[in-house]
């Protein structure tokens, strides 16, 4: 048995398409450790989301398993939490009141929820923004109080949707560097699905690349280089030239 924190064993699915049944993930296997940061990368609509979206419970695979600490994966769970695309906030609610949401619907006593919403409110810097709206708050801004309230649940691992595509060039690079920053804080096992493979490369300690639709693994890459990462090395910039060939072949 794996000592891995997450396995995902064959996973294959298909969806209906008018009378067609598509082929979407073709057997996709590769494990997680615990801490690690793992990006999942390929071509846009190659099955990346919804291999994100098996892992969270949102949807069932067809054939295959995934077992998290060993056991099977039959539906969402505390033990995983998920940061979006669209940041999927509560527009009524302020900063405080987005973070604390979850620790609410646990029944988290109110002093200890307080206390707790307001440490990773500061770690993922926005101490001092406690009491605004999403409307008041720039892209990524809500990006990070996304971020937060997945964290303050403490799951065991973070699952990340494309989070900073929606992000222009300059903050999506700022936002990458404070994503290291708090994953090397927490020390939090997180799953990331991203098209960019200069993200990947930025971000990762390993990479599993998809092929195209329907997605096989074509190759889980480990990412051998120092944080923080220099975009312009010769080192960044072989690693990129060999992903862009290999999701290219």
């Amino acid at each position: 048995m794996s000592d891995a924190l997450l396995q995902i064993r064959n996973v294959k699915k298909w969806f209906n398409s008018k009378d067609k049944r598509l082929m979407v993930i073709d057997g996709v296997s590769f494990d997680v450790q615990e801490g690690e940061f793992i990006s999942i990368l390929g071509p846009s609509g190659c099955g990346k989301t919804t291999l994100l979206r098996i892992i969270a419970g949102l949807e069932k695979q067809d054939e295959g398993e995934i077992l998290l600490r060993g056991k099977s994966i039959s539906g969402p769970g505390q033990d995983r939490a998920m940061v979006f695309q669209d940041y999927a906030l509560f527009p009524w609610r302020t900063v405080l009141g987005n973070v604390l949401f979850g620790l609410e619907i646990r029944k988290i006593q109110k002093k200890e929820a307080l206390e707790k919403a307001k440490s990773f409110i500061k770690l993922v810097g926005l101490e001092g923004f406690e009491n605004s709206y999403p409307h008041e708050l720039s892209g990524g801004m809500r990006q990070r109080v996304a971020l937060a309230r997945a964290l303050v649940c403490e799951p065991d691992i973070l699952l990340m949707d494309e989070p900073l595509s929606a992000l222009d060039a300059q903050t999506r690079n700022v936002m990458q560097a404070e994503l290291v920053r708090i994953w090397e804080e927490t020390k939090k096992t997180i799953i990331y699905v991203t098209h960019s493979i200069e993200e990947a490369v930025y971000l990762s300690d390993r990479i599993a690349v998809l092929s195209k639709r329907p997605a096989k693994l074509l190759e889980l890459v480990n990412v051998d280089l120092e944080r923080p990462r220099d975009r312009f090395s010769k080192e960044f910039v072989n690693l990129r030239a060999k992903i862009f060939k290999l999701i290219q072949s």
